[in-house]
């Protein structure tokens, strides 16, 4: 009776122990069931490919991107930081101050800063404040109208204009003399430099009732007559020849984890590829210099990426002015392959790490014949990932996995009728890769007890055959028998948890290397365990 009462129990058990929603059906385990004998499912989970790469992905990275192709191919993307340069950080358009206008004609030279050859033809303001301070006497009997303007200053196509009405001062005291303060702002003003030189003019012009034309002398002789001060300029457009400029793009590191995972996974890479690519809203032509781009291998020394481009550098695709593509953005890129660098040879070591520095260079030919223009908006923004094509061969890859676990009535009945205890794996591999594993039972608070195989890591399955692409064809079904002493049994069925750790690697060629294969996301293998308890009649 108490046989009987076994048997119904185990039947419930089995209902209840499902994973993953998959099929918990005995009768594919195929296990003995006698009179004396006992043997229902502990668990069934599928393996798929595509988790076990995101499971070596670095969680706490969002720059890490598992792509699955059209073909189910996939694609492991690793990015660094995406730098940008402003352009109002590039330059900042500024004017010297105060300034002294001693004369009625005078040139204000603009400052071109660290900028090589900069030479600026056009200028719109969005912000900023021009302040004056006349002090002038007239000694004349008759007052003197003067006119102040900067006729590269307009707006809406009028110069800058300021005009001033000195009453007469006869006497030459200097005090009363004319004293004015003043202050305009500038938003909207446009700064036209016709020159080839960065100039600004100012002028003045003083005349009698009768037209005739004076010069002004200082209400002060030893201090000018007019000082300007220009105040928190800031630009929305700026044109000219923008000089040749060295500025730092990038400088990064990027993780591999597919190389460095604690799962002790590792694979070897068929075609890895780094793109840089940008997006560019400066309009005058710029060129990706690097300045260094290195690996850190998995044996701790650093290997570098040698490629003609480096030397010669990336020319960035940009707005142009010719053909009105002011505030428009190009894109362009560039890849690294096996083609036009080592990097093929880079991965073999098994990269966990890539350093790069990178610079932009501004007009690196020198063409100053080239007109180009920036806005208060335009940036140029520069990426690079590391794109790793995920066919290849793989040598202990590993996933791991943890399952909930329950003996029902076994966890708890005495044990004294026992006679045989046998675990039975069966799995059903359509990856084209061997499996190996080892589990772990654990008790509720994840304290390891005992482990399934006594030998330690055990290959359970071979690999699903491929056709010559590399693709597989079929599924690999395999059983294996793991008995198990009273002793040991003793301590296992108090177990609530499984942990399960696979590893996974491709079978070799006739040359003893291991074969090139399409890993696919849609690869998987089901692994079903079951247990058989024999006991006395």
């Amino acid at each position: 009776m108490k046989n009987l009462t076994k048997l119904a129990s185990c039947i419930a058990i089995a209902l209840l122990f499902l994973f993953n929603s998959c099929s918990q059906d005995w009768r594919d385990t195929q296990l003995a069931e006698h009179d004396s004998e006992f043997a229902f499912p502990l668990f069934s989970t599928d393996l798929f490919f595509k988790d076990l790469i995101v499971n070596v992905l670095n969680d706490q990275s969002f720059r890490d991107t598992l792509i699955f192709n059209s073909d189910k191919t996939m694609t492991l993307i690793y990015s660094g930081d995406v730098a940008e340069k402003k352009a109002v950080d590039l330059y900042k358009f500024s004017l010297l101050g105060p300034v002294p206008v001693s004369d009625s004609f005078y040139v204000l030279p603009i400052p071109a800063g660290d900028v090589d050859s900069l030479s600026i033809r056009k200028v719109i303001l969005k912000q900023g404040k021009i302040t004056n301070f006349f002090a002038w006497n007239n000694g004349q009997t008759q007052p003197v109208v003067c006119t102040f303007k900067i006729p590269q200053m307009t707006k809406n196509g009028v110069p800058f204009t300021k005009v001033m009405t000195i009453p007469p001062n006869p006497s030459g005291t200097i005090n009363p003399g004319f004293i004015e303060f003043s202050s305009y702002d500038l938003n909207g003003y446009q700064l036209l430099n016709t020159s080839k030189e960065n100039e600004l003019f100012f002028t003045y012009d003083a005349r009698l009732p009768n037209g005739d034309r004076i010069k002004l002398e200082g209400a002060n002789p030893a201090a000018p007559q007019i000082v300007f001060t220009f105040d928190t300029l800031k630009f929305s457009y700026l044109e000219g020849y923008w000089g040749n400029q060295t500025y730092s793009l990038g400088l990064d590191t990027i993780d591999i984890d597919i190389n460095s995972s604690n799962l002790k996974g590792n694979i070897v890479i068929k075609d890895p590829k780094i793109t840089v690519t940008v997006a560019n809203s400066f309009g005058f032509p710029t060129q990706g210099k690097i300045k260094y781009l290195r690996f850190v291998g998995k044996d701790g020394n650093q290997y570098e990426l040698t490629s003609p481009v480096i030397a010669s550098g990336i020319d960035f695709a940009y707005p142009s002015l010719l053909a009105g593509e002011i505030g428009k953005t190009k894109h362009s890129s560039f890849t690294f392959d096996s083609q036009n660098s080592n990097i093929a040879d880079i991965f073999n070591s098994q990269p966990v790490q890539m350093i790069y520095a990178i610079d932009g260079v501004a007009n690196a030919q020198k063409d100053t014949s080239l007109i180009g223009f920036i806005t208060d908006s335009s940036v140029v923004k520069f990426g690079v990932t590391v794109e790793l094509l995920l066919e290849g061969s793989a040598e202990n890859f590993g996933a791991d996995q943890k399952l909930n676990l329950d003996f029902g009535d076994y966890s708890t009945d005495n044990t004294d009728g026992i006679e045989e205890i046998e675990f039975k794996l069966v799995t059903e591999n359509k990856m084209p890769v061997s499996t190996s594993m080892q589990l772990y039972f654990q008790d509720a608070a994840g304290t390891t007890l005992d482990s399934l195989f006594l030998s330690g890591v055990t290959q359970i399955s071979t690999a699903a055959e491929v056709d010559a692409n590399g693709f597989p064809t079929g599924v690999e079904r395999s059983e294996t028998f793991i008995p198990m002493s009273k002793a040991r049994f003793d301590v296992v069925r108090t177990a609530k948890m499984a942990f399960l750790k696979a590893s996974f690697s491709t079978t070799l060629d006739a040359n003893g290397n291991p074969k090139m294969v399409k890993l696919l996301s849609d690869n998987s293998t089901k692994v079903k365990m079951g247990i058989r308890v024999k006991t006395k009649l």
